[in-house]
């Protein structure tokens, strides 16, 4: 059983109007200094599966090919901004991943065992592990149902 990473974010010509939105709400939560943020949905899909069957799960369920795109990787790269990434804690309901099962068994792949669902962020300007916290903690998470861990730029 391989665990496969699937990122799916805005191309970089189509406006992150998501990314957009948490950045007011920064500012409205009166922490300054954060220049951009940028999301992505994440899955992580646990299976019997090769590459080429993530590249077609990618590119003909998950991503819409005109203001998407979408990586895929068995490990974690180096990060050049501050990341975070939020998902459910273990044992509350996935919706979207159980619905990504069936439209991955519904287009003829097999092998699938779970998916899980969550969300990336990708933060720049002057921040802290405090300052990505606070905003975790008030933004872009639910303490009850969900987890968060974040990394640091790679210097």
């Amino acid at each position: 059983m391989d665990n496969w990473k699937v990122e799916v974010s805005y191309k970089p010509e189509v406006p992150d109007t998501v990314g957009q939105g948490i950045l007011e709400d920064i500012a409205d939560l009166g922490i300054s200094g954060i220049n951009s943020v940028r999301t992505a949905t994440v899955y992580w899909i646990e299976g019997a599966l090769d590459a080429q069957s993530i590249d077609r799960i990618g590119t003909e369920l998950l991503a819409d090919p005109i203001t998407q795109t979408y990586t895929f990787d068995i490990q974690n790269n180096a990060a050049k901004n501050w990341t975070l990434e939020v998902q459910f804690k273990p044992g509350v309901t996935d919706a979207v991943g159980d619905s990504t099962v069936k439209g991955i068994n519904d287009l003829g792949i097999t092998g699938v065992a779970t998916v899980r669902t969550g969300h990336k962020y990708w933060l720049t300007g002057s921040l802290n592990a405090e300052v990505l916290e606070t905003i975790a903690q008030r933004l872009l998470m639910n303490d009850v149902i969900q987890t968060f861990s974040y990394q640091k730029p790679s210097s």
